[in-house]
């Protein structure tokens, strides 16, 4: 999925018990200006997984965990290109992501 962020923009996850093992869905930011919003349904905290950032220069590089998020977001002024990878095994969401510059992309419990 391509997300314009240019404005607000949400994407609600699928059920996880209403998903298959190996279900999976690749986001892509392609433009910024507002939030883009990956939300589970329901709130579920059923996001485990890293998301990587780095500063352009590489000068500054964080990495984010959670065993229980809810929410992905692609912060204003997340580069495109800026991307997240979410694979259900039936019972949980795993996520990989990867964004620039650094502290522009989260991963996060929001209830």
């Amino acid at each position: 999925i391509f997300m314009d962020a240019s404005s607000a923009n949400t994407i609600t996850l699928p059920a996880v018990a209403t998903t298959t093992s190996g279900w999976n869905v690749k986001v892509i930011l392609t433009a910024t200006g507002a939030a883009g919003i990956i939300n589970t349904s329901g709130a579920e905290d059923k996001l485990v997984g890293f998301v990587s950032e780095a500063d352009l220069n590489g000068s500054n590089h964080t990495i984010t965990t959670d065993a229980d998020a809810d929410r992905i977001t692609f912060v204003n002024t997340a580069n495109p290109g800026s991307f997240v990878e979410i694979v259900s095994n039936g019972s949980l969401f795993y996520v990989y992501g990867f964004g620039t510059p650094a502290d522009k992309l989260t991963l996060t419990k929001e209830d």
